[in-house]
């Protein structure tokens, strides 16, 4: 996975392992982003799989945008 400029917020949120994680934050802020690449963070270690997430949009073009761009990464 390409490299992703990250705010010191946005990468606590992608590393935070904690356990359940709400990333709630203004439009345009980097949601989506943070959300895509704290999947692929767990992916790539080998942890968990796709299909072991959840993830709830409140939008049908968030939705959109979510899966666009998760789709894109799987496609790399």
């Amino acid at each position: 996975m390409a490299e992703v400029k990250l705010t010191p917020e946005q990468r606590s949120a992608v590393e935070n392992r904690g356990g359940s994680l709400l990333v709630s934050a203004a439009a345009g802020s980097g949601k989506t982003k943070v959300l895509v690449e704290r999947l692929f963070d767990y992916i790539s270690d080998g942890s968990c799989s796709v299909d072991d997430f959840l993830i709830i949009t409140y939008t049908k073009a968030a939705a959109a945008e979510l899966r666009g761009k998760i789709a894109a990464e799987l496609s790399h």
